[in-house]
């Protein structure tokens, strides 16, 4: 798990800002309601997406794709797979929350079916975060 956690480590470091760290990383995939979806091209980590469910409710807390796999559809498919890791657990929804000027992620985000429900006003330091709903049960 050390080395799988390094790799998501780096790709976390190439892709955002605010990072998470080893260790916030290292305990998400011990708890037992985190669902992972990884891609990897040849040995490299492409990209991962991961969330939680919870009763019947997952929440997708990050997608990322190195910058050299990016339009290839690969968020489309790791998102597609973590539903799927969701729905197998009882989840009939997902939820997320989006900068409000992540106009790739919102089109991505849209593209799969997830409607806008909510905004929270100066949620980060410099934006706004948008709340979206998806309704598993209608995807299937």
């Amino acid at each position: 798990m050390e080395d799988f956690c390094k790799k998501l480590c780096e790709l976390e470091r190439v892709c955002f800002e605010d990072c998470w760290t080893m260790q916030m990383l290292e305990e998400q995939l011990k708890n037992p309601l985190t669902e992972v979806a990884v891609k990897y091209s040849g040995e490299a980590l492409a990209g991962y997406a991961i969330g939680r469910v919870a009763a019947d409710e997952g929440e997708l807390f990050k997608i990322a794709v190195h910058p050299e796999y990016r339009r290839r559809h690969i968020a489309e498919t790791l998102l597609t797979e973590l539903h799927e890791k969701m729905r197998l657990r009882g989840a009939a929804k997902c939820f997320l929350e989006v900068r409000s000027r992540n106009t790739s992620a919102i089109a991505l985000y849209e593209k799969q079916g997830y409607k806008r429900i909510a905004l929270r006003k100066n949620y980060y330091n410099d934006d706004d975060a948008v709340i979206y709903e998806l309704n598993m049960e209608n995807k299937r």
